[in-house]
């Protein structure tokens, strides 16, 4: 088993941005009705996605996506034709990366640093916004929590992603912006990196892991020094 410490990025949030869908939203409605719209529909997809997952349902992410997206219209009253909800779905598709994701994979990768994706979305979903962003050819494997129909933060996916990886859970490091995530991967066994892109208070549930930073291309440094290379 490699001894190597392996690095899982979370995706949405974390390597792109779903709040930037609030710029496809002003096509129908404000600029700052767009920006409340595209928070709450980000904030029900998560409380959908922990609520199935809390009931021992499942339903892939982009039916969460879907369904939040029917919320967060209906809490602002904000009416959409049913063509224009598509455009908005496959936005989802097509997200921006964040300015610093590319870079700092690639000095990962020129480190020798092991990369795979853990994330919630689905893999039909993963494998669009992967190809849209140029993202894949960074990540040696794509781990959705499709594979055990369960969403993170429960254990499930965190131990499913050691097991692809061939490692023990302590030389797993999950990568998010998402504080939940963080407490889930940690409760699970695994090491983890917090990107705290906002400067924003963490969950009270849970403490920091032992890697705070405010951009992905701090995590370089902040890492402790390893080959990557497995024995």
């Amino acid at each position: 088993m490699p001894s190597s410490e392996a690095l899982v990025f979370d995706v949405y949030g974390t390597l792109v941005d779903p709040i930037g869908v609030a710029r496809e939203l002003e096509e129908w409605m404000p600029p700052a009705d767009a920006a409340e719209v595209a928070r709450i529909w980000r904030q029900k997809q998560l409380d959908i996605s922990f609520r199935l997952t809390a009931m021992g349902r499942y339903e892939d992410f982009g039916w969460c996506t879907r369904k939040a997206l029917d919320h967060a219209l209906a809490v602002l009253d904000k009416k959409v034709e049913n063509s224009d909800k598509e455009s908005l779905i496959a936005r989802y598709d097509n997200l921006e990366p964040f300015p610093d994701a590319a870079p700092a994979l690639q000095a990962l990768l020129d480190r020798g640093r092991v990369l795979a994706i853990l994330s919630n979305g689905a893999p039909a979903m993963l494998d669009a916004i992967l190809d849209a962003t140029g993202l894949r050819r960074y990540f040696a494997e794509v781990i959705s929590v499709d594979e055990v129909r369960a969403f993170k933060p429960c254990p499930r996916p965190y131990h499913h992603a050691a097991i692809r990886l061939n490692r023990t859970t302590s030389r797993v490091r999950l990568v998010s912006c998402n504080s939940f995530d963080i407490i889930g991967a940690e409760s699970a066994g695994l090491r983890a990196a917090w990107i705290d892109r906002s400067g924003g208070a963490f969950e009270p549930d849970g403490s920091p892991p032992d890697i705070v930073i405010r951009s992905l291309t701090d995590l370089l440094t902040a890492l402790t020094p390893e080959t990557g290379h497995e024995d």
